[in-house]
């Protein structure tokens, strides 16, 4: 029997070294460490995919010690390459279990079939998946073309993010100046024509480094117009477009168990973007219903951890559960925002675990990027000009620990207030990680005559004040 207080892993394992950390060289500490722990203690001990979902079909087993020549229909006979999978006859009812402890690296996005289940199977870390094409630190053909900066070849789309043994150093872009702003380790620009990486490192990288991954601009898993898709157990990281990108689902969507890191930073714009899981309404009379993202670990996304939003104005948004996951180091945990005449109805957000927000890798203000709102909620449901039609909306039992920035931005029209039922949540506070006087934004009470983004809570006696527009019975614990 496992023992519930150990992580299964080998603890020289890639992930043992990163955090168990989500920030590596970070010695902070928060209030609920206890907490937060045993919450990833739960999720990176879960069973693997078969003993949590019922398997109807054909199984197919992937393993970096398979061969794509072998059906992949038993552990003893798996395919090797992620490749292999767009070949396999999936229909509705089949799985594709990757094997722990094997790293797969992307090299394009995997496009879920309706019906399939992508899981885990065997023993040890869970599988993961790479946008990083291969760890750079055991290439030795780096070649140094100034005085500490050297040049790799990369013909991927562009890079957009670049960590240094395990996000030890989180490299700083330099699309814009390029060689003349490249000082420190770490610092990067992709030259997308030429194909070719450039990186400053005092040494040659593959010498002086363990590991580097550099992240293009691709998506891990694209659940694209999808129904009944569950992606379980799966580590992803080393992306900086998407984790899980789900445009236009139709419904029964699960995202469980699994662990997303350094996700993020693409450029759209004059801002830089990516989502570790997004649903997305990009279609007229879109019907986004029936998910649930649970006990999953995020940590280290440029923009926001897990979000749906969308265009048309008649997009319905229907029985979404956020419910039990461990948010560290995102620039913002949860984000959700829709136009007029949308309808959200079901939405749940219950016993989340939200640490470190707005002090990772997305919210530097030294990379070049433009961003935007950070904080644990960032969300629209409702302006002078936005009105959604809402059924209850739940902010139940969560906990956010040390933000560094906003706690709450959230909008909302008075007449949907008696939907929006929020309890239970404690916020602890400590001042000496803020990096933004103002806690709260948004809460629109009365909007014929109070401003449209309304920022309060610059210290314990404001914030406590001024919760009570969002939750009475809110926890409060701030440390001078």
């Amino acid at each position: 029997m496992k023992n519930p207080n150990v992580i299964n892993i080998d603890i020289t394992d890639e992930l043992a070294v990163a955090k168990l950390r989500p920030d590596y060289d970070n010695t902070r500490k928060g209030y609920m460490e206890t907490e937060s722990d045993a919450l990833l203690l739960k999720i990176l001990n879960t069973p693997n995919t078969e003993e949590l979902y019922e398997i109807k079909g054909t199984k197919y087993y992937v393993s970096v010690d398979g061969d794509d020549n072998n059906d992949g229909k038993s552990p003893e006979a798996p395919i090797k390459t992620l490749a292999a999978i767009h070949a396999l006859p999936l229909q509705d009812g089949d799985a594709v279990l990757f094997k722990r402890g094997d790293i797969f690296r992307l090299g394009d996005t995997i496009e879920a079939v309706d019906g399939v289940t992508y899981g885990s199977y065997g023993e040890g870390a869970k599988p993961r998946i790479f946008g990083s094409p291969e760890n750079y630190a055991e290439n030795d053909s780096w070649v140094e073309v100034k005085p500490n900066i050297w040049e790799i070849d990369f013909d991927f789309p562009y890079a957009s993010g670049c960590t240094l043994d395990y996000g030890k150093i989180k490299g700083v872009q330099k699309r814009f100046e390029r060689f003349d702003g490249m000082a420190e380790n770490g610092d990067y620009f992709h030259d997308e024509e030429a194909k070719k990486f450039y990186l400053y490192s005092v040494g040659k990288p593959s010498d002086k480094w363990h590991d580097i991954e550099i992240m293009p601009n691709i998506c891990i898993f694209r659940l694209r117009d999808s129904k009944n898709v569950t992606v379980d157990n799966i580590c992803m990281k080393y992306t900086s477009f998407f984790g899980v990108h789900a445009p236009d689902i139709k419904n029964n969507i699960n995202i469980t168990n699994c662990e997303f890191g350094y996700i993020g930073g693409r450029w759209s714009g004059k801002v830089r973007m990516g989502n570790a899981v997004e649903l997305w309404a990009g279609l007229p009379e879109v019907c986004i219903e029936d998910v649930v993202i649970k006990n999953n670990w995020f940590y280290q996304t440029y923009d926001s951890a897990v979000t749906w939003q969308g265009l048309p104005n008649d997009s319905i948004y229907r029985n979404i559960t956020f419910a039990e996951n461990l948010f560290e180091y995102n620039n913002a945990d949860i984000e959700f925002w829709a136009f007029t005449g949308c309808t959200v109805e079901n939405f749940i957000m219950d016993k989340n675990i939200c640490r470190f927000t707005s002090m990772g890798w997305g919210t530097r203000t030294n990379d070049g990027g433009i961003r935007g709102i950070e904080g644990c909620i960032s969300a629209v449901t409702g302006l002078v000009d936005i009105e959604l039609n809402i059924k209850n909306i739940q902010y139940t039992d969560n906990i956010l620990d040390c933000p560094a920035r906003q706690v709450i931005n959230w909008n909302w029209r008075p007449e949907n207030k008696p939907e929006i039922h929020i309890s239970g949540n404690k916020f602890y506070i400590k001042s000496e990680y803020r990096t933004l006087d103002a806690c709260l934004q948004g809460l629109q009470w009365d909007i014929e005559t109070e401003p449209r983004h309304i920022r309060t809570g610059i210290n314990k006696e404001d914030l406590i004040k001024n919760i009570a527009r969002f939750d009475k019975d809110t926890e409060i614990h701030w440390d001078e």
